[in-house]
């Protein structure tokens, strides 16, 4: 063996050994992680969600400069034939791929090979100038995140340029190459062969740079930002499917099984090893792409939250410990996972919008993290405000955050006739009010609106008045899962007393909860929002609204509606039944419309005035020039209309649901 020889092998396993070493680790960092579910279950989904998300790059490429990435992937498989080529040559020098599939075949893969050398040359450049140059908010700009992509990006553009040089040396010493090759056409004008038979040293120097550097970036990746390299394809293949647990629907703690006399039980996730194996696995799967900052309400309006570096920290932490915990020694930085890695602030600045998990493209779960440790913050520790404090001890004695007596549900509907279930039995739709728009007088409005459409469309309902209570949701994302479990199974035993075809709701929270959250303990019911239920109404000329809309207007997606739900057009068509004017998209619309502030229980906290976030979405409104904005939730409607006061815009734009502009136009 020559050596050259000696040397290329004795690389090759230092650097695959390496490689297969970090994996493993890596491996075993997750699997410290608590059980969760069945990962090899619907083995044919998973290889079809691979298959796109993985190699599709679908959700990549959902943003422009995702197609940059999709370039470098491809690029990297197409041009893996072309490096194995390459180290296969440091063994027999003659070999091209033509010698074991065929002339045609060789030409094709030559053509690839430049093409997509060629394409991620140019990804590479662009993806430089924006990282140096245009430098977006969402990249990170600490030191070592600079130097680790310059680091990435340096190689992979001298890995291209060093692939062009051994190309163009083949075409002088060989005198061509098979297939369309211009950029290698390009590259052997500038190179310089005495001998037309034999390689020079400078194409032994370009070999040796393009397989060194192959090997040291596959040694490196496990330990850079590159990591996704390892773990996005685990991650997209053994992520739960929707229909196990449908996204934003919180996990369930079965209580029945926990031993509290257990030294260490916990209810929430205080420790790095409480998460579960696939939220482990999501630190590892995170590109750093900076989508979930970018569209992340909390991060917009100036808090601490940041969704991305939540999950880098948590990669780096698990990194520093995950040896410790291997061993079983005592850990011996003495960080803590909450409040030295992730502080309280940022776990508390969670407005459960479901944002960030909406547009990261391999799918992890950030909600479900910082969710997981509030649960600890609250149910394990007791650490909450007093404002929260309140708002759960209302929920838990009286069955409403506002505090407000059970009698007062119905005070709304004095002189409406609005029937009652305990009156009736059975009836098509139960209209679930919520507890807004019984109690809160600017909600109110919407409850007798609702009330007038289904009374005009002749539609057989029926309310649970006193009977009603709320539906724990604001109790589960404020972190008090026993509370939630307690109060909808109140609400399921209530519920199952009457005969109902479908329940209807104004508030895209109960209709969340009752619909998605209640068939974890029991509770199967057909929920429909008031949208759906409006606009089938509409359609079908069982209600007739006058386009009465003159104004500028525009609509506001509630998050619980939108990204939990994909309710998107129904309320748009009820709007657009109603315009006389134009009707305008905000900036932030649709999947990315941005919250209004209220969800994951931060409805009942206490906002600096500088950071809240119903202000920066009331800015989206203003900047569409609409004189009108229509909600479709009572939490929205409560802090678009809180954000329009502060502002001291009440004169330039109203703010409405959607009941109330059809009930109007009736």
């Amino acid at each position: 063996m020559e050596t050259q020889e000696v040397v290329l092998t004795a690389l090759i396993l230092a650097s695959v050994g390496f490689f297969i070493w970090s994996v493993f680790r890596i491996y075993r960092f997750v699997r410290l992680g608590k059980p969760s579910y069945d990962p090899v279950d619907h083995f044919g989904w998973r290889i079809k969600s691979v298959l796109q998300f993985f190699f599709g790059q679908r959700t990549v490429v959902r943003e422009p400069s995702g197609w940059g990435h999709f370039f470098i992937f491809w690029g990297f498989l197409v041009l893996g034939m072309a490096t194995i080529e390459m180290f296969v040559r440091g063994y027999n020098p003659d070999f091209h791929w033509g010698m074991l599939l065929g002339h045609s075949i060789e030409a094709f893969l030559a053509t690839c090979f430049d093409f997509f050398g060629f394409a991620v040359t140019v990804a590479i450049v662009i993806a430089l100038v924006r990282r140096y140059i245009v430098q977006p908010d969402r990249l990170r700009k600490d030191l070592a995140a600079r130097l680790d992509a310059g680091l990435i990006l340096g190689m992979i553009l001298t890995l291209m340029i060093s692939m062009f040089f051994t190309h163009g040396y083949e075409i002088r010493v060989r005198g061509g190459l098979a297939g369309f090759t211009p950029v290698s056409h390009l590259f052997a004008n500038l190179v310089h062969v005495d001998d037309p038979g034999t390689f020079p040293t400078g194409y032994s120097v370009a070999w040796w740079i393009h397989n060194a550097i192959i090997l040291i970036f596959l040694a490196y990746i496990p330990h850079s930002k590159h990591v996704h390299l390892v773990g996005a394809l685990p991650n997209i293949l053994l992520r739960r499917r929707p229909e196990d647990r449908k996204r934003g629907v919180l996990k369930k703690i079965d209580f029945e099984q926990v031993d509290f006399e257990a030294d260490d039980v916990t209810l929430g996730v205080g420790k790095i090893q409480d998460f579960t194996w696939p939220e482990l696995l999501n630190l590892y799967a995170c590109t750093e792409c900076g989508r979930c900052q970018d569209n992340c309400p909390a991060y917009h309006s100036g808090k601490e939250l940041n969704p991305a570096l939540v999950i880098h920290d948590l990669k780096e932490y698990l990194n520093e410990v995950g040896p410790w915990l291997l061993s079983g020694k005592e850990q011996q930085n003495g960080k803590r996972l909450i409040g030295d890695v992730i502080s309280e602030d940022v776990i508390w600045a969670c407005t459960t919008c479901l944002a960030c998990v909406e547009h990261c493209p391999v799918f992890i779960e950030h909600v479900d993290i910082l969710q997981d440790m509030r649960r600890y913050l609250v149910m394990d520790e007791a650490k909450v405000s007093p404002e929260v404090s309140k708002v759960l001890e209302n929920m838990e004695n009286i069955g409403n955050p506002w505090g407000l007596p059970q009698q007062n549900r119905t005070k709304w509907a004095e002189g409406l006739d609005v029937p009652l279930m305990r009156d009736k039995k059975e009836v098509q739709y139960l209209y679930w009010v919520g507890c807004a728009a019984a109690l809160d007088t600017k909600n109110q409005s919407v409850a007798r609106a609702v009330v007038k459409i289904l009374q005009t469309a002749g539609v057989d309902f029926a309310i649970l008045g006193a009977e009603e209570s709320c539906t724990g949701d604001s109790a589960r994302r404020l972190g008090q899962e026993y509370l939630f479990q307690m109060m909808a199974e109140n609400n399921i035993e209530t519920l199952n007393k009457y005969k109902f075809t479908k329940i209807v709701t104004a508030c895209p929270h109960c209709f969340n909860c009752i619909g998605n959250e209640y068939k974890q303990l029991g509770g199967d019911y057909e929920v429909l929002h008031h949208s759906q239920l409006i606009a089938e109404l509409i359609a079908s000329g069982k209600i007739k609204p006058k386009k009465n809309l003159a104004k500028r207007i525009t609509y506001h997606d509630a998050c619980y509606l939108g990204r939990h739900n994909d309710v998107y057009e129904p309320p748009r068509a009820v709007v657009g039944s109603l315009a006389a004017g134009e009707f305008v998209e905000m900036r932030r619309s649709r999947n990315k419309g941005l919250c209004c502030g209220a969800g994951g229980g931060m409805m009942w906290t206490d906002e600096e005035p500088d950071k809240r976030v119903n202000l920066v979405r009331f800015s989206d409104v203003e900047a569409s020039g609409a004189e009108l904005a229509a909600t479709a939730c009572p939490f929205c409607n409560i802090m678009l209309d809180d954000a329009r006061k502060m502002k001291g815009k009440e004169e330039e734009v109203d703010v409405k649901d959607i009941a109330e502009l059809v009930a109007e136009a009736l």
